[in-house]
């Protein structure tokens, strides 16, 4: 008679939801990253821009080039802020994934735990059978 965990089947549903939340955990870091990428480029980019303003702006430029360049950083700021809120929804999701993930992960822990007690205690109970077994025969030879 092999060991067979009564809980088996809980434990599989167990380790496919850790699979599914891991799966999803990866996916919204994906996406955090992503977003939280494109918004560092724009910053890096209105940086920039701001950068060069500054330079054409000493050396003298055209009302029209300064009213261009500052609709530009206007536009670009409303990216910015939109972006922003856009990282933080990511990095929220990706926050509740996590703990998801870590939900599951203690859940299967613990169903893996109690199978490895549940095996100890089946190969202890063989090992008892197995000892009151040779017993009982050691006890049957020494009266023959």
């Amino acid at each position: 008679m092999g060991f067979q965990y009564t809980l088996q089947k809980v434990l599989e549903v167990k380790e496919h939801e850790q699979v599914e939340a891991q799966a999803a955990y990866e996916q919204a870091m994906k996406q955090f990253e992503e977003t939280a990428t494109e918004l560092y480029h724009l910053l890096k980019q209105k940086e920039d821009m701001l950068a060069s303003y500054e330079d054409k702006l000493s050396g003298g430029i055209p009302v029209a080039t300064i009213q261009y360049i500052q609709e530009s950083l206007r536009f670009m700021q409303l990216r910015i802020d939109k972006l922003q809120i856009d990282t933080q929804r990511a990095r929220d999701l990706m926050t509740k994934k996590q703990i998801r993930l870590n939900i599951t992960a203690v859940d299967v822990r613990k169903f893996e735990k109690m199978k490895e007690k549940k095996y100890e205690a089946f190969i202890e109970e063989t090992k008892k059978q197995e000892n009151q077994f040779l017993d009982e025969i050691s006890v049957q030879k020494f009266f023959k």
